[in-house]
């Protein structure tokens, strides 16, 4: 006989008293139900069972003190007052059968509870796999390795969806909310499937198809909790609200598998809410899902991972032999101080999870425990304990920290489809050195200004992918910045001279987005050549007639447009009609400023396009200086987008390219301003800069990769093949030389880490030219490093001529060390030797173009052969060992 409770205070300990001993399989046979309530509790019985026998197991099981046979009540304790409840027997057969829910509270107390939970369908939706990570306990780390794992799926080539599935205390949510779209939330996927029962959820998976697509990073598609990271309030739709008698009990599994293949994602991984929690309760009782289970080796976190493992042993364990066996996940440990205790809380949680899997020790051969379920041990980092709040920022943590690396044990071994492997490189051409050489330093040349020569091939960066990648479905309105010679203007000569958004999208490396709304460029700069600038008039011209049969106005009418203002007193709304006007002007509406709006809702109703901007410096040059010219930089990049958004599906988009130093001028919140656009703007880090170079090295026959794979490769797979290109080191092999690539970019890069395009093709160039003749001695390579060394001085040249144009102040400093006396020309350098504050030294500091070392400055490469600063007492530069500092501080930071 089981013991007898210690209390009964209410109906709901009586309800968990029978629940437990159903479970423990304690009931008789004519038993069928116990259902209490706050005056009653009813018992089903079979009508064969004797009414003495039923009341003699009652006071077996509650003590001959708790029922009162001859009243028909079971006395709850009290304290001095009796609280009874009435004891009623009624016919099972007149009560409806139980409808069992993957949940942890049960609505209805029955026999079953003795049994697992009714077994779901024998696979998921298109075999799609459900990642779910959970913890007993919150702060173990449990968000950081699941997205650690979907960071692993995505570098091996596999597409994942993300769901950040903690409703009350979202993680993932605030880690993406500054670096991509939050159109489309958990909440609003879970609220769209309560609201039909088709089983096909037809309006959650194409909506949520519509708005993901524009939601995903570098292969993970992110859904984010809530779209408002603002709101705490709950959310009015949960879990186990779908969980309803007209449903599939697994309706959470199957809908979110169908919404992964909607998306064509590889799989499906999903941020659990903490503890034993009905927010969670529906997908860690599927025993489909792969089941992840984070704890340190604490005794409260490992004993509740042990329970929660224990309760899925009995309700939902592991049916078919594709059911995916548990993932244990300890974090937190000290190798030196808890290696004996990580061995005790393995033992322990594998003991558990192999019940939950309906595995034992004892099968020997037929399984090892340790490798169907492994422990995965990860490490104590500080520097893990105090997340950063940007995507990119957890995700470089992750790799640094090794976590991505250590999910592989666990993710790699998903039924995904393969990966891509990359194809062998290609044979060598069998040009002379020579030959290539000058090819190379063609192709480059050509790159150096290729905005001014309509040049058509282009690389995409991350930036543009971002762009395209989040604008699949809906048309962008945003703002590309870009520091001069980052590409802007070449970036904008790709959008303008391909008619539709959609044929932008995929020569960005996006394919399949079903937006055909044609570009229509509005402003171009000056500095193109006649041709170049006839080659975009002519498709906005052929756009313009098919969408109004009206010629447009010319760019140079335009700019008059906006020059005219610039000589009025106009108020923000003002500036802001004249650029809706411009607009509308650059689709051949007849409009004046008064009229623009309503010509354009007008036109949104029937059409749609995406309205591109370049060449806003050549309108205003006394930006800084001047408040009307502020107005108009802040009405078309605050107002124009807010107004363009205000239209219900968006049919009008905007790109507008602008160059960094005028974004100052839209006044407060220029930081937030940026951090918006961040993921757009047009930067280089390394291993884009790399796939640039390696991009117009194969176009100049330096390199031969095929072209898919050059477009794509990761720095791993591109630094061997560069060898051919630049060698192993800045000499021979046996060198004491600097290694050419490390060498490539600290020359290249200022202190900020930056590097521009233009540098780049400008450094190819001139290195290639420079190689011809280069003799036996260097015919490993196409780049001698003497070449290399002496391109610097072209390429640092132009640099400060780019950086000395869009900003003043810098220019002004600039100017000022350039005219020094040579005397004082010489590095390292103080202060007061070249005549600099602290306050110059510090703006100069926050463009890299100086970086203090113990009292001293000094200045990288990129700018010191510009500046004609020498190296004090003849000395080579110290171009890595400042790099090396340099890269220090930024980790640091970082």
């Amino acid at each position: 006989m089981p013991a007898h409770p210690d209390h009964l205070y209410t109906w709901v300990d009586v309800n968990n008293y029978f629940a437990e001993l159903a479970r423990r399989g304690l009931w008789p046979s004519w038993l069928r139900e116990v259902d209490g309530y706050w005056d009653s509790v009813r018992f089903g019985v079979a009508s064969s069972v004797a009414s003495t026998e039923a009341w003699s197991w009652l006071r077996s099981v509650l003590g001959p003190l708790t029922v009162d046979q001859d009243r028909q009540l079971l006395l709850l304790d009290d304290a001095g007052q009796e609280r009874p409840l009435v004891i009623e027997f009624v016919n099972a057969n007149d009560i409806p059968s139980a409808d069992r829910q993957p949940r942890w509270t049960n609505r209805r107390v029955v026999a079953e509870l003795a049994q697992p939970l009714p077994a779901p369908r024998p696979t998921t939706p298109h075999d799609m796999p459900v990642v779910a990570f959970h913890s007993f306990k919150g702060g173990v780390g449990r968000t950081l390795h699941c997205v650690a794992a979907a960071r692993r799926l995505a570098d091996a080539g596999r597409r994942v969806l993300l769901i950040d599935a903690d409703l009350e205390a979202p993680g993932i949510t605030w880690m993406v909310a500054d670096s991509t779209r939050m159109d489309f939330a958990y909440e609003d996927f879970l609220a769209l499937v309560h609201g039909t029962t088709d089983q096909s959820y037809p309006e959650a998976i194409s909506l949520g198809r519509k708005f993901l697509a524009n939601q995903e990073i570098d292969g993970v598609v992110v859904m984010p909790a809530r779209r408002d990271r603002g709101r705490i309030t709950p959310a009015q739709i949960e879990p186990v609200d779908l969980l309803t008698t007209d449903r599939d009990p697994y309706v959470l599994t199957e809908a979110l598998a169908e919404l992964g293949h909607a998306l064509g994602v590889d799989a499906v991984l999903v941020d659990l809410r903490a503890g034993a929690s009905e927010l969670s309760a529906p997908l860690l009782l599927d025993p489909r899902v792969l089941r992840v289970f984070v704890t340190t080796i604490s005794d409260q976190s490992v004993r509740g991972t042990a329970q929660i493992l224990h309760e899925l042993a009995r309700r939902a364990p592991a049916r078919q032999q594709t059911d995916p066996d548990c993932g244990l996940v300890v974090t937190q440990f000290n190798p030196l101080d808890h290696d004996g205790r990580l061995a005790t809380v393995a033992t322990e949680l594998r003991s558990e999870a192999l019940a939950v899997s309906r595995r034992t020790e004892a099968e020997g051969d037929q399984v090892d425990a340790d490798v169907a379920i492994p422990v995965i041990s990860s490490r104590f980092d500080p520097n893990l304990l105090n997340l950063p709040g940007n995507w990119a920022d957890v995700v470089r943590l992750t790799a640094r920290s090794g976590l991505t690396d250590l999910m592989g044990e666990l993710v790699d071994a998903l039924p995904l489809a393969a990966g891509t492997a990359f194809d062998a490189p290609l044979a060598p051409t069998g040009m002379t050195p020579d030959s290539v050489r000058a090819r190379l330093a063609d192709v480059a040349g050509s790159l150096v200004f290729a905005e001014e020569s309509g040049h058509r091939d282009f690389l995409p960066t991350e930036a543009l992918r971002n762009l395209a990648q989040a604008h699949r479905t809906e048309l962008p309105v945003e703002v590309v910045i870009g520091s001069k010679g980052a590409g802007k203007t070449f970036t904008y000569l790709q959008l303008c001279t391909r008619p539709t958004w959609a044929s932008f999208a995929e020569a960005a490396g996006v394919a399949g987005s079903p937006l055909g709304a044609p570009t229509i460029a509005v402003l171009a700069s000056t500095t193109l050549k006649r041709e170049v600038e006839e080659s975009i008039d002519g498709y906005r011209t052929a756009a313009a007639r098919r969408l109004t049969g009206r010629t447009p106005a010319s760019f140079l009418a335009i700019r008059e447009m906006v020059g005219e203002a610039l000589h009025q007193e106009r108020s923000p709304r003002q500036w802001r009609q004249l650029w809706l006007a411009c607009f509308g002007h650059s689709l051949g509406l007849d409009v004046t400023e008064e009229t623009a709006e309503s010509a354009l809702t007008d036109f949104a109703g029937r059409h749609s396009a995406v309205f591109v901007l370049d060449g806003l410096e050549n309108l205003f040059r006394n930006f800084v200086n001047d408040g009307q010219e502020q107005l108009a930089l802040r009405a078309l990049l605050v107002d124009c987008p807010e107004w363009l958004r205000t239209l219900r599906g968006r049919p009008l988009g905007l790109v507008a390219f602008v160059r960094r130093d005028l974004v100052r001028a839209i006044g407060h919140n220029v930081g937030q301003f940026e951090r918006r656009y961040e993921k757009y703007a047009l930067r280089w880090n390394q291993e884009e800069a790399l796939r640039l170079t390696a991009w117009v090295c194969q176009r100049g026959g330096a390199l031969r990769l095929p072209d898919e794979e050059v477009r794509t490769a990761n720095r791993e797979v591109l630094s061997p093949q560069m060898v051919a290109v630049w060698g192993e080191k800045m000499g021979t092999t046996k060198s004491r030389e600097a290694r050419s690539e490390v060498w490539f970019f600290a020359a290249l890069s200022d202190f900020n880490q930056q590097i521009q395009a233009r540098d780049i093709v400008s450094f190819l160039a001139a290195a290639a030219e420079d190689s011809i003749g280069g003799g036996d001695r260097w015919a490993d390579r196409v780049l001698t490093p003497l070449a290399m060394r002496n391109a610097l001085p072209k390429c640092s040249q132009q640099k400060i001529a780019a950086i000395s144009e869009e900003n003043e102040p810098v220019a002004n400093l600039l100017s000022r060390l350039r005219n020094l006396d040579p005397a004082y020309r010489s590095l390292p350098f103080k202060l007061d030797a070249v005549g600099l504050s602290t306050r110059d030294a510090e703006l100069l500091e926050a463009n890299g173009v100086v970086l203090a070392e113990d009292g001293q400055y000094w200045i990288p490469e990129i700018f010191r052969h510009g500046l004609n600063f020498t190296m004090r007492s003849g000395r080579r530069p110290r171009v890595l060992a400042v790099a090396h500092l340099v890269r220090r501080r930024n980790d640091v930071a970082g």
